[in-house]
């Protein structure tokens, strides 16, 4: 049988491990959420201002791009 003090040991650790996989999860995630957004910066259209007939409309940040999800009730 376990002493009281091997028990509390693992608790402990049961806890720090825990936390730790908790943040490793959380980091995770937020990478994931970062990279799935693509960087706005060197953006150029592709389509002359035609937004509706765009292959890259739905990832697209251009103002442009922007409004016309706006306008057609798609959030942003």
């Amino acid at each position: 049988m376990r002493s009281s003090s091997e028990v509390i040991g693992s608790r402990r650790e049961f806890f720090r491990a825990s936390a730790r996989y908790a943040v490793l999860g959380l980091l995770a995630a937020a990478a994931a959420l970062a990279a799935r957004k693509p960087l706005l910066t060197g953006q150029t259209c592709l389509n002359r201002g035609i937004c509706s007939g765009c292959g890259v409309f739905p990832d697209c940040g251009l103002p442009a791009a922007l409004s016309a999800r706006q306008r057609k009730g798609r959030p942003t």
